[in-house]
């Protein structure tokens, strides 16, 4: 009995050991990139660096707001990541339940593996596509190929998770004279919130965060936040400060979305793990 009650109590205590070890390697460096964001120049490379008992500063802050516009950087973020999740799953749904329903095992596979490509492989066809309609820096090309992205992510998502779903509901509602869009607007649509809910995170996050079409594709007018960090490295130095206080807000609205829509995100992911 006394050999079961200290491994249990071993048990328990290596589970948590190694708990508070992982989220400590995973909070840390959100923690010094946060506190370094509030410390002068002479504070950030101060080596060791002061964790704690600094003078907060709010100049970096200023600076990325008042010079280098960050507001406009902010809306042009949001305004592509809400417009490309849109039409994604205005798309993606419909495209979805055809698959599921028709069983094509064979489109499900492709869009996997479009969703598996890296997005370098449509990058150069885009840029050139683009570059001929004259739509570089505009918020089409920049919406259209955050699509590509997100698209696959929906349908592949989506699918597994209508497929879940029993089609004696759909037959039912077809023998009472609804077609076959209508039954996936008024019956899939209401039951798949929680896998809808999940694609719309994702594919938001996704697009918030993309670095390489923006780099490429946007020009001042439409430029994204992820692409001005780059602006704060010079070949004679990195301005930590500036650039440390544009990562938090890059970073911050992820975290927060994902935090307060963490149920959902795990709710949708699991929804479809088990079939009929």
């Amino acid at each position: 009995m006394n050999n079961y009650i200290v491994k249990k109590r071993t048990g328990i205590f290596l589970f948590y050991f190694f708990m508070i070890l992982i989220c400590a390697i995973i909070i840390f460096p959100l923690y010094f990139v946060f506190i370094s964001s509030f410390k002068n120049m002479a504070d950030v490379y101060m080596m060791p660096p002061k964790l704690f008992g600094f003078k907060p500063v709010y100049d970096h802050y200023q600076f990325i707001f008042k010079s280098q516009h960050y507001g406009s950087y902010i809306f042009n973020s949001g305004y592509i990541g809400l417009l490309s999740t849109f039409f994604s799953l205005l798309l993606g749904i419909p495209a979805a339940y055809a698959i599921a329903r028709e069983r094509m095992k064979g489109v499900s596979l492709f869009i996997l593996i479009a969703r598996l490509l890296p997005a370098m492989s449509f990058l150069l066809p885009y840029y050139f596509i683009f570059s001929k309609m004259k739509m570089i820096d505009s918020y089409t090309a920049l919406i259209l190929s955050h699509m590509v992205l997100s698209l696959p992510l929906i349908v592949w998502l989506m699918e597994e998770f209508i497929s879940s779903i029993p089609i004696e509901m759909d037959e039912a509602a077809i023998i009472d004279g609804c077609s076959r869009a209508r039954c996936c607007r008024s019956i899939i649509v209401p039951i798949s919130k929680s896998g809808i809910a999940t694609c719309t995170i994702l594919s938001f996050l996704g697009s918030w965060n993309n670095f390489q079409f923006a780099l490429v594709l946007s020009g001042t007018r439409t430029r994204t936040l992820p692409v001005t960090l780059q602006y704060f490295i010079s070949g004679a130095d990195i301005r930590w400060g500036r650039m440390l206080a544009a990562t938090i807000v890059v970073i911050l609205p992820a975290i927060i979305i994902t935090l307060i829509l963490q149920k959902y995100i795990i709710q949708g992911m699991t929804a479809g793990a088990v079939k009929g």
